[in-house]
């Protein structure tokens, strides 16, 4: 509503819900119509059936051709045709809302999954973290590729960032290890195993994602940080509070860990949501953990607290971080320049700035824009 009031998109808004509103009454009237002549319809054809009953019947008991008991028979017998016909006239919204919602689940029920799982998949034992890009190209559309022949070996408890200009693709690689989508050529490989040739939950229950915008469900805060493992205990889940530090949040909250939060954390700022995806990450007790972006919406004060919770959750894990800001990805072990799809340079911080190339570019602008900012 505010975001109309600002660009004075009243009078527009209107007219598109009054469209919207009449095409509505339309096809409900039309409804209405239907059954005003159905309903009165069927009513009239069984009455005049029954008139025309009693007429014949009526006539044939006089002359004795059929007994009184008889014709109470036929009578009933024909009460008995004609009312389910009525009930279906009068069920005829509910039988038309029925079939489309029929028509709907089976288009669902036959969409198939982008990453389908293979008949032979195995469960994924417990990993180590080693995660291997071996010649891997995607695209979202076939002719034009995200990413093209990256090779890549991110070690076991590794801390990787993945740095690049928007569109570059860093989220799209990330979005590969978490097997949302598979590779159009090559393999991504979690300690030697084809992510195509495993289950999806057994992979998936090892892996932490934390997005650039963390969805919280219409719950209490609890369920959301539990949400990996609902049957968690308390103390667990305390652990996890603690462990990014959010319990001087959840202290204000009025029923603690029993607030109910709205959907989408809206009742929530950016940084405490953050921070509860980040508790829930933690929760899951994760072995790879990707973070996309996790700081690029956030002040200051809540970057410098989201960073000292990352330092807790990193630690003895495997972790990709897409990062948008430079001081997020000079925690990381290594850099990955990501550039129009392709590794272009990787490398520690102090590595990249001394080779003068492309991260050492981002770095100067990056750089000149804080001091302009001060």
């Amino acid at each position: 509503m505010r975001t109309v009031a600002a660009y004075n998109r009243q009078r527009w808004n209107i007219v598109e819900h009054r469209n919207v509103v009449g095409e509505y009454r339309d096809a409900n009237n039309w409804t209405a119509q239907i059954n005003a002549l159905y309903g009165p319809g069927t009513q009239l054809l069984g009455y005049l059936s029954q008139a025309a009953l009693l007429a014949i019947g009526g006539n044939m008991v006089l002359h004795h051709q059929l007994s009184i008991g008889a014709l109470v028979a036929f009578f009933l017998y024909l009460n008995r045709f004609f009312a389910p016909i009525q009930l279906l006239v009068q069920q005829y919204n509910m039988f038309q809302q029925g079939q489309s919602s029929i028509i709907t689940l089976r288009r669902l029920f036959k969409t198939r999954p982008s990453t389908p799982e293979a008949l032979d998949a195995v469960v994924l034992p417990p990993v180590q973290g080693e995660i291997v890009f071996d010649a891997v190209s995607f695209g979202y559309l076939e002719d034009r590729p995200v990413l093209e022949d990256v090779s890549l070996r991110i070690a076991p408890g590794e801390t990787v960032a993945f740095v690049g200009q928007t569109g570059a693709g860093k989220s799209t690689a990330a979005k590969l290890i978490t097997r949302f989508y598979d590779p159009s050529s090559g393999s991504v490989r979690l300690d030697g195993y084809d992510l195509r040739d495993v289950r999806i939950d057994s992979l998936r229950r090892q892996l932490g994602v934390v997005p650039q915008e963390p969805f919280l469900f219409a719950g209490t805060l609890r369920d959301n940080i539990a949400y990996a493992r609902p049957d968690a205990s308390d103390a667990e889940v305390w652990e996890a509070v603690d462990a990014v530090g959010l319990r001087e949040v959840v202290s204000r909250m009025p029923d603690g860990l029993e607030t109910v939060v709205h959907e989408r954390g809206q009742s929530l700022s950016s940084g405490e949501r953050q921070l509860i995806a980040l508790a829930r990450a933690f929760h899951a007790q994760p072995r790879v953990l990707v973070l996309d972006e996790a700081t690029s919406n956030l002040d200051l004060l809540s970057e410098t607290r989201i960073e000292a919770a990352l330092d807790v959750l990193l630690a003895g894990r495997t972790a990709v971080l897409i990062a948008h800001r430079l001081t997020t990805a000079m925690k990381a072990d290594r850099i990955v320049v990501v550039d129009a799809g392709r590794v272009a340079e990787t490398g520690s911080h102090d590595e990249l700035l001394a080779r003068g190339g492309r991260y050492a570019e981002m770095y100067a602008t990056w750089t000149a824009g804080m001091e302009l900012a001060a």
